[in-house]
């Protein structure tokens, strides 16, 4: 009887000489039907500025016995165009060379792709193979070679006078940060850590694992997916002390928070995108420059620590600074909703051509929300702690991750990148400003029973009263009343 190891290896055997054997025929068929070599005369991916031109020249040599006709068509027409300038036809055995026109449209990458076929086959049918890959295959074929065309946006100087607006702005927020940070209130929340660690936690960990399955729903570009994996891995937005003190959560908390997520985020997000992160982009043309994006965190965080140096040396003239910096600050914002906006219109069209972007800059912070209060309720926070960590996971830093974006990477994906964070930006208020202008009515709503309440029963006991529990019903509306007021009534 043969041994059952020995039979199992041989089969392995087999099986590996014969998917072997079948891709070696193949390319030997592949090749014998293609029998075109195609040489570029000019160095790849190609860099055209937006409403440009550029002639790419090839040499085509046919191997073939027959009319080969050469049709180049553009992966996406929407961010360039090909022009053909020459013959497109190849006599048998013939060597020639043929310059193509690039007509650059809007800002992005694209691929050049070169159709080879016996038949008389139209560009708009090359256009359609392109696109659904449909098609005959004894009839044309498809070069296995592409060619990166990348279509960049020429600044104008306002738009470098809004990156560099953005730069000051997100310093000058930094620096009125930590001029606001006391470190004894610091110290005195890390004291009992597990709220810290429970916000630490939903802005580390749950954060960038929701913007992963936002990525993987919608399959975004390298661009994209980079602007919105660099935004989850970026919190500690200011606004968010503001919003915890108008919902009345737990300010010392998220103060602590905030400065304790800027500080990590030096080394959280360098991990984040060297790990996970260049799995996202694995094979795509968006390379992470890890060292740009760790001198320009290193940057971010210097004017943290002068804050909270002026804080501890010279608290008063921290105070100054804090009241100096806010009317300067709306006079920035000021204008990056103007001139920010007329110069970076483009992004406005990147959103109307991809409404998904749109949909994904909601969920990520919205979902955010919810997962970091259902922490918050397991570590079993009390609820203003639950406000705050809710808001402090859902809420973001996008000015670091558009620095980050617009300074590190290179064009075009640093204009593509930063609409991802732009778009969170956009609709991240929308449910704070709803959840205060609710929590406004409701503590309205709340105080008035509250006082007519009182002013019926003034001068009743308890016992008169009906009062014999922390809450009592008052017309439909359960009315919470102090404990001093039964030690007032001495009943104990």
């Amino acid at each position: 009887m043969a041994c059952p190891v020995k039979t199992f290896i041989f089969f392995v055997l087999n099986c590996l000489l014969s998917l072997y054997g079948s891709v070696s025929a193949n390319k030997t068929s592949a090749y014998g039907a293609y029998g075109v070599e195609v040489t570029s005369h000019q160095e790849f991916p190609v860099l055209v500025m937006e409403n440009y031109e550029k002639m790419l020249s090839f040499t085509l040599r046919n191997f073939r016995g027959d009319v080969l006709e050469i049709v180049p068509v553009m992966e996406n027409p929407e961010v360039a165009e090909m022009e053909m300038n020459s013959s497109e036809t190849l006599q048998p055995h013939e060597t020639k060379n043929f310059t193509a026109k690039v007509k650059a449209k809007f800002l992005g990458r694209t691929k050049l792709k070169l159709f080879v076929n016996t038949s008389q086959v139209t560009e708009h049918d090359m256009y359609e193979i392109a696109s659904t890959g449909a098609g005959e295959p004894l009839e044309w074929y498809e070069q296995p070679e592409t060619y990166e065309v990348t279509v960049s946006r020429d600044e104008s100087p306002l738009s470098h006078a809004f990156t560099g607006t953005v730069i000051i702005l997100v310093c000058l927020a930094n620096i009125a940060m930590g001029c606001k940070t006391e470190l004894a209130v610091v110290k005195e929340v890390l004291r009992r850590p597990t709220g810290p660690l429970t916000g630490m936690f939903s802005q580390f960990i749950l954060m960038p694992m929701i913007a992963l399955a936002v990525i993987f729903a919608f399959r975004f570009d390298s661009a994209n997916a980079l602007g919105f994996f660099a935004m989850a891995c970026s919190p500690g937005g200011a606004a968010s002390n503001a919003y915890t003190y108008l919902l009345d959560g737990d300010v010392s908390l998220s103060v602590t928070m905030t400065l304790c997520s800027t500080l990590l985020s030096l080394g959280m997000i360098p991990l984040w995108l060297f790990t996970v992160g260049s799995h996202v982009l694995n094979e795509t043309d968006v390379k992470i420059p890890y060292t740009n994006i760790l001198t320009s965190l290193v940057g971010l965080i210097i004017p943290v620590a002068l804050g909270m140096l002026l804080q501890w040396r010279k608290p008063n003239w921290a105070k100054y600074v804090v009241r100096g910096i806010r009317p300067l600050m709306v006079i920035f914002f000021i204008f990056v909703f103007t001139v920010g906006v007329y110069s970076n219109l483009y992004i406005f069209t990147l959103m109307r051509n991809k409404p998904e972007i749109l949909l994904a800059g909601a969920l990520v912070p919205y979902v955010g929300f919810i997962f970091g209060g259902l922490v918050a309720i397991v570590t079993r926070q009390s609820w203003e702690r639950v406000r705050t960590i809710s808001i402090e996971t859902g809420i973001q830093n996008t000015g670091i991750a558009i620095v980050l974006l617009k300074v590190s990477l290179p064009s075009p994906d640093s204009d593509l990148s930063i609409v991802a964070p732009i778009a969170s930006a956009i609709f991240t208020p929308i449910p704070m400003l709803v959840a205060i202008i609710w929590y406004e009515i409701y503590k309205r709503c709340y105080k008035k029973k509250k006082e007519v309440y009182i002013d019926d029963h003034e001068g009743e006991s308890d016992v008169e009263s009906g009062v014999e529990g922390e809450y009592h019903r008052h017309d439909n509306c359960y009315v919470e009343l102090k404990e001093n007021n039964n030690l007032h009534n001495g009943v104990k």
